[in-house]
């Protein structure tokens, strides 16, 4: 947490651009190179830029208001890569920061490290990372940063870190605030496929918390009531099981199967069906979500706990850099989360969250676990949140 307002002298670190930029393409005519302006970045941005605004449908309201750097780029994490995105209509590299996993990704480490984004520890304060986001806009960059630090759910503005308004109205640079309506829709976080309508990104500028106003409003919902968008996709119900965890007419648990755009109760038949607007039988998913976290709060009120089956862990010393694997049979009670044979105290775990569609991340003592379990990471994120706060 920042203690002090922030002090920067940005002026003098300014990047010289030339004003004229075409097709993304930032004039060589510079005197210094803004953080983030890597080979990476020069490369492919005007290569990628065009497709992927005509892929995505994408439009940008209120772009020409984006200053010139440095200045804190915020937005909603409404999507896996909502934040390249975004970029398709900033004119300056951004350095983003990203949560640690994505750093030990395959696929996706190698391209964040040629671009420089910065390593964010997820779920708890990380004095490293602030630090590197306070040096970049001392250096005259842009940072970007998705202040939820998890993709959302439910297509709504999720909750903030607490001290996260104190630091946006402590830095002193413009807060550019980029809102996303239609990346959730575009790509729910549950489904296992792409549907493809039309995405809308709005730039504002604010210069403290009331950024994160902005970007709670309107959601994805709110917005799809007012365009009525179809979303074209194939197998629109794959993975709603990620989200749907009993039937809501008969109460039984895992017994909602998804087919094609349609999932049924194994026990009692009873169909949902998830039309092209994003809707599930009419209705929106923070609703059925409200009404799944009811159901969950009874059924472990009366059953003390939750078993979700197998699961694989890797276990990783944050000093050592060891790892560790294991597997087993996955369960959660007020004292436990048990894997297999090994037991995690619910008292000593730390930013418990969920990684991408599959996995569960957080701290415990000085190593980071990640448990993958398939179908199960929200259900598990659900379960925590009512053990930890009924106590």
């Amino acid at each position: 947490m920042i203690t002090h307002k922030t002090s920067l002298s940005f002026s003098s670190r300014r990047c010289w651009y030339n004003n004229h930029i075409l097709f993304g393409e930032v004039s060589a005519l510079r005197k210094v190179r803004l953080p983030g302006d890597k080979l990476i970045w020069r490369t492919l941005r005007p290569i990628l830029r065009g497709p992927f605004i005509k892929r995505y449908n994408l439009h940008a309201i209120n772009s020409e208001r984006i200053p010139d750097p440095p200045f804190l780029l915020v937005g909603n994490h409404a999507y896996f890569i909502d934040a390249i995105l975004i970029e398709a209509f900033v004119k300056y590299p951004v350095v983003w920061a990203v949560a640690a996993g994505n750093f030990k990704h395959p696929l996706a480490a190698p391209i964040l490290k040629a671009s420089g984004a910065i390593e964010k520890r997820k779920g708890i304060p990380d004095t490293a990372a602030l630090r590197k986001v306070l040096q970049v806009l001392k250096d005259g960059g842009i940072v970007g940063l998705m202040p939820e630090g998890s993709v959302t759910w439910d297509g709504e503005f999720g909750v903030v870190p607490p001290g996260t308004d104190k630091f946006l109205d402590r830095v002193d640079v413009p807060l550019v605030a980029a809102r996303m309506n239609g990346g959730y829709l575009t790509r729910p976080r549950w489904a296992d496929h792409h549907r493809w309508g039309r995405i809308d990104i709005t730039f504002e500028v604010f210069h403290g918390s009331e950024a994160l106003e902005f970007l709670s409003r309107p959601s994805d919902w709110n917005w799809q009531r007012e365009k009525k968008i179809p979303f074209k996709g194939r197998k629109r119900a794959s993975g709603i099981e990620r989200i749907i965890w009993f039937c809501e007419k008969c109460g039984g648990f895992r017994t909602v199967v998804s087919g094609v755009n349609d999932a049924v109760c194994s026990k009692c038949k009873a169909t949902l069906t998830v039309d092209e607007y994003g809707y599930i039988n009419g209705r929106e998913v923070p609703e059925l979500l409200t009404i799944q976290r009811e159901l969950l709060a009874s059924y472990l009120n009366e059953r003390g706990s939750l078993a979700v089956g197998k699961g694989e862990a890797v276990i990783l010393n944050t000093l050592t850099g060891e790892k560790e694997s294991l597997s087993g049979d996955v369960s959660m009670d007020s004292k436990a989360l048990s894997v297999g044979e090994k037991s995690f105290s619910l008292d000593n775990i730390r930013g418990f969250s969920t990684y991408l569609k599959r996995l569960n991340e957080f701290n415990y003592d000085r190593t980071v676990i990640r448990l993958k379990t398939g179908l199960s990471s929200y259900l598990l994120f659900c379960a925590h949140d009512f053990f930890t706060h009924s106590q």
